[in-house]
């Protein structure tokens, strides 16, 4: 072999040695990176996983109090016919009673025009 040769199979492999040390230290540095990325992402759906549970219980709280208060409505609004059916049975009966006093729109009406 010549001495051309021999510089040119030694260079070979270096080059060789040199490329299966980088792809080693790729690997190890890829295996390293992605344990660090994989702890991350999990701190991170931790961390979601946190938010979305109290952003469901303020959702639920806030259905609960939804619910409260349209029960609240619902009461007031009973309150309110059973106000009105007493008002119209009282008007009723002020008008068998007495039909030639005024009714009170009347009263209101005539308030209203003398001001």
């Amino acid at each position: 072999m010549s001495t051309g040769q021999i510089v040119a199979v030694v260079i070979l492999v270096v080059l060789v040695v040199a490329a299966v040390a980088a792809v080693l230290i790729f690997r190890r540095r890829s295996t390293a990176q992605r344990q660090i990325d994989a702890t991350r992402y999990r701190e991170e759906a931790a961390s979601r996983a946190a938010s979305a549970d109290r952003l469901a219980a303020e959702a639920q709280e806030r259905a609960e109090r939804a619910r409260r208060e349209q029960e609240q409505a619902d009461e007031l609004a009973a309150m309110a016919r059973r106000d009105r059916e007493l008002a119209e049975k009282r008007t009723a009966q002020a008008e068998k009673l007495d039909p030639a006093s005024p009714t009170e729109a009347d009263v209101d009406a005539r308030e209203h025009r003398t001001r």
